[in-house]
């Protein structure tokens, strides 16, 4: 599926949340998030790299303030960014595997619907992400 207004709107939200910042635990925000509901309300999030496995993924973040700030929890569409210091660019990253299952995981219609962007050119349906269902 090919990109939209919408879709780098997001991607543009999730980038001004990227600023790498070194606390006593660890880092944080080395990663943003941006979502949009089905309502049309957008959430955002960084992550959280803390020491002895703490934290989370940006995604989670996102998901997170969605849940905490609204009643809704079908996901339209998701984005991850970080930046590449190497290449001097952000990056667009597809979300990891607990992040896959926390999407189902708070609405099972998330599963076929959600719209995943997975590239700088490219998003993909969560169901195509996920392998089989379990629950």
């Amino acid at each position: 599926m090919n990109l939209t207004k919408k879709d780098e709107e997001l991607i543009e939200k999730a980038k001004a949340l990227v600023g790498e910042k070194k606390v006593s635990g660890g880092v944080v925000k080395e990663v943003g998030s941006a979502l949009l509901t089905k309502e049309g309300e957008i959430f955002t999030g960084a992550n959280l790299d803390l020491w002895c496995g703490i934290g989370f993924c940006a995604e989670h973040s996102a998901i997170a303030n969605m849940i905490s700030h609204s009643d809704e929890t079908q996901i339209d569409t998701i984005v991850a960014v970080y930046y590449d210091e190497k290449e001097e660019r952000f990056k667009i990253i597809p979300p990891c595997g607990r992040c896959r299952e926390m999407m189902e995981l708070v609405d099972k219609r998330n599963r076929e619907n959600t719209n995943v962007i997975v590239s700088e050119n490219k998003k993909m349906k969560l169901e195509e992400l996920l392998p089989a269902e379990w629950i």
